[in-house]
């Protein structure tokens, strides 16, 4: 065991929620270990069936695990961990993640430099070394939705940091996949809301947070290298669950008929993606991704119109990674 891994006294606890992740969470128990030298302590619980968390604690006498309770969802999973948790921060990791460069390290020393904040975060990047698109998320408005219909995506990328900065900055949203948060905060606003059966629960999280007057940071000087959806950012279901999230946190956060217009504007904008799928998935391999990706929402919405409540809309009979 490593020395720094120290359960009774660590300083960060390292929170990884398996799902089919089997191919990939070895690698990235194994690059915790490898390039982090601060106390901490890794807890991992597995909601799937394929045996990734059984083999990492085999492998790793240094991981704690957290007894399985099925396919509960990313944020009911991460709920779990956190209230095993022994640091006073927490550090949530996606499973298809890899840690380089001493980035947790770094990432620590910047949450101490920055007391100021609640929670922190850095950098995630593809396995190419591309800039990860979802590293940052902006607080969705009607307006950012809208502008997206018009092929405006200027909206979506607000609230994070920019590619070539040098420097912290303050941020909307911090992905779950990469995120630093003080363990009381977190317990004091009760974690993620579990209505969110996956995706947007970090979305809903630092609303509340920011509508505390908590302050959220991000520096360039910490990055991991994120697999993004498990190596298919195109996959239709992981598509789909990303749009049923967006209609739960409208239906929670928006009065009045703002949540339906969110909903048109959601299927107009997939609709357009399906057709463009249509035109040219014939002699372009994305297009032809991207009709497969938008083809249940375009055709379907009423199974993601209202958000978790839409008939078919349950998650727990998925088969596939996707965080």
């Amino acid at each position: 065991m490593r020395d720094n891994l120290v359960p009774e006294a660590p300083r960060l606890s390292v929170l990884v929620v398996a799902y089919q992740s089997r191919a990939f969470l070895e690698t990235c128990i194994g690059s915790v270990i490898a390039h982090t030298s601060a106390p901490i302590e890794i807890l991992v619980i597995d909601n799937g069936t394929d045996g990734g968390g059984a083999a990492v604690t085999q492998r790793f006498a240094e991981v704690r695990a957290i007894a399985s309770e099925g396919n509960i969802g990313f944020g009911a999973g991460n709920n779990r961990l956190a209230a095993a948790a022994r640091a006073p921060y927490l550090l949530l990791l996606n499973p298809d993640t890899r840690v380089e460069d001493d980035a947790i390290d770094r990432l620590l020393a910047f949450a101490g430099s920055r007391p100021d904040a609640v929670a922190w975060g850095g950098r995630t990047v593809s396995p190419a070394g591309h800039p990860d698109s979802g590293n940052h998320i902006v607080i969705p408005t009607l307006g950012a939705l809208a502008r997206l219909v018009l092929g405006d995506r200027s909206g979506m990328r607000a609230g994070g940091l920019a590619d070539d900065a040098r420097e912290p900055a303050p941020v909307d949203v911090l992905c779950g996949g990469f995120m630093m948060i003080r363990t009381d905060v977190w317990r004091a606003f009760g974690g993620f809301d579990e209505t969110f059966f996956l995706y947007s629960e970090e979305v809903d999280l630092f609303v509340r947070l920011k509508a505390a007057g908590h302050v959220v940071l991000a520096t360039p000087d910490s990055a991991i290298v994120h697999d993004v959806g498990s190596g298919e950012a195109l996959s239709p279901t992981r598509t789909f669950y990303r749009t049923v999230g967006q209609m739960q946190f409208a239906r929670k956060h928006w009065r009045g008929s703002s949540a339906t217009v969110a909903a048109a504007l959601i299927w107009t904008a997939a609709a357009q993606r399906f057709a463009y799928g249509l035109a040219l998935g014939w002699r372009k391999p994305r297009a032809a991704a991207m009709r497969r990706a938008y083809e249940p929402i375009a055709l379907r919405p009423s199974r993601w119109w209202l958000g978790y409540d839409s008939p078919g809309s349950d998650p727990r009979g998925l088969n596939e990674g996707m965080h």
